[in-house]
């Protein structure tokens, strides 16, 4: 899991996925820009495409929140926790953090619940990301990808979106860049009935921070977004099947995307 959470961080220098009552700006001092933030969980990603998505209502009995005296509060589900809390400066988005043993109480919540994974996985922590405006939050632990959307941004509404974003779904895929193999994890996410002809779009944020876009007809991928500026034009589109997932070779490029990602099923 530690070489997962390795390749997530390498992954993570362009991205993430969603989460705060005051909105952190990347204009505060960059040593503070988590404090006094507020999260919500959003879904944990385990790697190899096993990922969890809380619901709405879920997400509201999972809270977190850093208070600038270096204490934080967490609601995890149906108990209460508290911890330490400390992060290096912010860098393009990203920044070291160390999170203490949570103390929490033990009350039994019913499944399903996230509070005790959560408590027993924070203290593992390696690093953040913040997603531009502090609408999102990811913290890479030694086991997992957690993934916050900001309460400022969380949504109250039907709307199917992630919350924070334009896209129906989110997720770390597994990709590979200058012909290696899709062994590290980028953000991706996906747009349904993206096209007037029912096309699924995928956009996956590549680690230099430009995108990719993957083209979906159901579950079947039948291209992707080219151009004359970065060489893309005249290269290769192929797929595998997989199971249930397709790996895609674009040129150099490579994904792995799970049917479920795509089509939500």
């Amino acid at each position: 899991m530690k070489r997962y959470a390795e390749n997530m961080l390498a992954a993570l220098g362009s991205v993430l996925v969603v989460g705060c009552t005051t909105a952190p700006s990347l204009q505060r001092p960059r040593e503070q820009a988590l404090a006094e933030t507020h999260w919500q969980l959003v879904s944990v990603d385990y790697g190899n495409g096993q990922r969890k998505a809380l619901t709405p209502q879920q997400r509201t009995r999972h809270v977190m929140t850093f208070n600038d005296d270096g204490k934080m509060s967490l609601t995890l589900d149906c108990n209460r926790g508290f911890a330490d809390w400390s992060a290096g400066p912010i860098e393009a988005g990203n920044g070291a953090l160390s999170i203490g043993p949570v103390a929490s109480t033990r009350a039994l919540c019913p499944a399903p619940s996230f509070g005790e994974e959560l408590a027993a996985d924070l203290p593992s922590a390696r690093g953040y990301t913040l997603l531009p405006g502090g609408k999102g939050l990811t913290i890479v632990t030694d086991r997992a990808a957690f993934v916050f959307v900001s309460t400022d941004f969380a949504a109250t509404g039907e709307d199917a979106l992630v919350p924070g974003t334009d896209y129906h779904a989110t997720a770390q895929v597994p990709c590979g860049m200058h012909g290696a193999e899709p062994d590290s994890r980028c953000f991706a996410g996906v747009k349904r009935n993206w096209g007037e002809d029912g096309t699924i779009l995928v956009e996956v944020t590549k680690p230099d921070g430009s995108r990719r876009a993957l083209f979906f007809n159901g579950t079947t991928p039948y291209g992707a977004d080219s151009a004359q500026a970065d060489g893309s034009a005249g290269w290769n589109f192929s797929v595998a099947r997989r199971g249930d997932e397709s790996v895609i070779r674009f040129g150099p490029e490579s994904y792995v995307i799970v049917d479920a990602f795509v089509t939500g099923g």
